[in-house]
């Protein structure tokens, strides 16, 4: 009976720091929620979905990153393409984060928003990570959009899921 107890203490001690040890996504979205500002890895991550989505080419998960990306998937949702990479076991300021979510339209256009979508029961930790983030971002923003295109940043919840976005669209 002890052997039997230490053993599962041993299992759960060893299944414990695999949980607690999700790998950061903070280089990849460094800038992100800084006015939009996209590491070079993020941006090509995300140029790499835009051909992938268009059957034109691959995802390039970046470096490093290859086990944190599930299958990514494409829908038409009116005329847009929306697309999600998810996310196992990464975490963003220490939140956990669900996936990247991309819409873009079918064919080339001046239409790009992004998303970084966090669990629902993970609602007050991304809020309090992101909320001011997001407003001192989206002043920032507003100052930068010289042909005011109405470009969005900051910390939103949708219908119950909190989510980091950007919106540059032109």
């Amino acid at each position: 009976m002890i052997g039997r107890m230490a053993m599962m203490a041993a299992l759960v001690g060893l299944a414990l720091p695999a949980a607690a040890g999700a790998r950061p996504l903070d280089d990849l979205l460094q800038g992100f929620d800084d006015a939009c500002d996209y590491s070079d890895a993020l941006a090509g991550l995300l140029q790499s979905s835009y051909a992938f989505a268009r059957k034109e080419g691959a995802i390039a998960i970046p470096a490093g990153y290859e086990a944190v990306f599930g299958p990514p998937s494409v829908r038409p949702q009116d005329e847009y393409l929306h697309i999600v990479l998810p996310v196992t076991g990464g975490t963003w300021r220490g939140v956990p984060v669900k996936e990247i979510e991309v819409y873009i339209t079918a064919l080339a256009s001046g239409f790009s928003y992004h998303a970084v979508i966090f669990p629902a029961d993970a609602l007050e930790a991304a809020e309090a990570a992101f909320r001011e983030r997001g407003l001192a971002a989206q002043e920032k923003l507003a100052k930068q959009d010289e042909a005011g295109f109405g470009w969005d940043t900051g910390f939103v919840v949708t219908d119950g899921v909190p989510r980091y976005q950007c919106d540059l669209s032109t």
